[in-house]
């Protein structure tokens, strides 16, 4: 069995993702010994990088793990159907979706997401001190390259008034072959409209973060997107819900763009993968906001996209003391829980039950 995990690190370079493999909070250093004498074959923190790793065939039993990269379903599908022969084990911190249609798989929930709350904990001495009812813009939206959602809401915000809205993104605009279906005309008129401006943001980025591409290094929340916004669009690295090949993904992939406008004290707008804000609510999070559940269960990603920007243009049309009046004891309670350890206690002793299953599975 060739495992690609934290105590591999320095000897598999090239097998990790951009997160730094050593920051994992959790101990699967007895799959090791386990699996010396099995036919089995793991990979754990898989990312984009491990599309071209070659894979070996034939095994009964392939131990996959997405932890700080997003579930790539192309790749899974063919390690799949490649061997029919094996089971197929999947650790991660997302609702299974229509992964549970794939009769040879087996799916365990395992956290990392307190790798991002020690991270930003130890970054920012605490919340955001600013009331929500003194902060001068209504709504934020930083990002890297504008791919999938990021670039819509980018676009749109940039008719916004610059006195209400932060932006800045730095990478330019980027058209993947698993979002360019988004670009097409969808026949929504809100998406389709914003398209006038693809030119103008793939040529002229604005960097007001400094953004750095590693989420470890990224977890100050010292900007006005954080600082001086009641609003953060979260802006997640995926945000499309479902494939024609594979249909709706495991999801939602969280990383430390939702995490920090909740340490920070911001209201948030989900612009992520289906089923965001019910992952959160199991952590204890509260959105009571009359936009954040409208759209968090619809996995058709250009219509939850066309509620997204129509929920910018009502929250762009209220005041602010109407907007502070609708978050405030959401985001007070957000705060209040995430500066706490309980949600570190939940995700440890949700981690201690899922690899005790684990063990008991594999009778390790």
């Amino acid at each position: 069995m060739n495992i690609q995990s934290p105590w591999f690190y320095q000897l598999n370079q090239t097998l990790t993702s951009n997160c730094d493999l050593k920051f994992i909070d959790i101990d699967l250093s007895w799959l090791h010994d386990w699996a010396k004498n099995k036919d089995a074959y793991s990979l754990i923190n898989i990312s984009t990088s491990h599309e071209d790793v070659k894979i070996p065939q034939g095994r009964s039993l392939y131990i996959f793990a997405w932890f700080f990269e997003v579930f790539n379903d192309n790749w899974f599908l063919e390690q799949y159907h490649n061997n029919p022969q094996a089971e197929f084990v999947i650790l991660c911190d997302m609702f299974p979706n229509d992964l549970v249609q794939l009769p040879r798989v087996k799916i365990f929930n395992v956290c990392h997401h307190s790798t991002w709350i020690k991270a930003i904990k130890q970054m920012n001495p605490g919340p955001v001190t600013k009331p929500l009812s003194d902060r001068k813009f209504k709504i934020s939206s930083l990002s890297s390259r504008l791919s999938e959602y990021k670039f819509f809401i980018t676009s749109k915000l940039l008719a916004a008034d610059p006195r209400e809205v932060v932006l800045s993104w730095n990478l330019g605009f980027e058209i993947r072959d698993q979002d360019s279906y988004i670009f097409d005309n969808t026949g929504y008129l809100n998406i389709d409209k914003l398209l006038v401006n693809k030119q103008k943001l793939k040529v002229t980025p604005i960097n007001q973060e400094q953004f750095i591409n590693n989420p470890l290094n990224n977890s100050l929340f010292a900007h006005a997107a954080y600082q001086d916004t009641i609003i953060n669009s979260i802006n997640e690295t995926q945000n499309l819900s479902k494939t024609p090949e594979f249909g709706i993904l495991p999801a939602p992939y969280i990383s430390e763009k939702t995490w920090k406008p909740l340490f920070a004290g911001n209201a948030v707008l989900f612009a992520g993968q289906t089923q965001t804000k019910q992952r959160l609510e199991k952590f204890g999070f509260r959105f009571d906001y009359p936009w954040a559940g409208i759209y968090d269960n619809e996995s058709n990603d250009n219509h939850r996209l066309s509620i997204i920007l129509n929920n910018i243009d009502w929250i762009l049309s209220l005041s602010h003391q109407d907007l502070t009046d609708l978050c405030y004891e959401s985001v007070m309670h957000n705060v209040e829980l995430a500066w706490s350890n309980q949600v570190e206690n939940l995700i440890g002793e949700n981690n201690n039950q899922s690899i005790g299953s684990l063990k008991q599975y594999l009778g390790a």
